[in-house]
């Protein structure tokens, strides 16, 4: 039975073991510092009202897990929800995990929240059709970002 539940302190080891993965995957562009995976673990651990971890479970096994942040969007005058990663274990892609936390993503805007985003690799060909039978637009924004370790 697949479940889908907020990432708890009992997931850590599980979490960092998957997210290492997603970072050395096709997923995103470079892989990222450890230190900052555990950083991130902490944010979610911590309540905070910017960040949300998820565990995919099935038969009680940790096999998957997303992040969500949220923020205002002015450009649709409400709540913006980013979709920041989704990961499942290779042996479970393909049985519809992710379609299911995308169905729970799609049914929150409502209401306050107006927009869901998420970045995809153009590579990762797979992860970008899932997103557009979802009704995922490409944007023509180029990104710019500063980072700091």
């Amino acid at each position: 039975m697949m479940k889908i539940r907020k990432l708890e302190e009992k997931d850590s080891r599980e979490f960092l073991r998957m997210a290492t993965e997603f970072y050395s995957g096709p997923g995103v562009l470079h892989q990222v510092d450890p230190m900052v995976i555990k950083r991130t673990l902490d944010e979610m651990l911590s309540e905070s009202p910017f960040l949300e971890g998820y565990i995919f479970e099935k038969d009680g096994k940790a096999v998957g897990y997303a992040e969500l942040s949220f923020s205002f969007a002015p450009e649709v005058g409400g709540k913006s929800i980013f979709i920041e990663e989704i990961f499942v274990d290779e042996p479970y892609r393909g049985q519809g995990i992710a379609h299911r936390f995308l169905d729970y993503c799609v049914s929150l805007v409502e209401g306050e929240t107006r927009r869901i985003r998420l970045e995809a690799t153009r590579s990762n060909e797979k992860a970008i059709a899932l997103y557009r039978s979802y009704g995922f637009e490409e944007l023509d924004y180029m990104q710019m970002v500063i980072d700091r370790p």
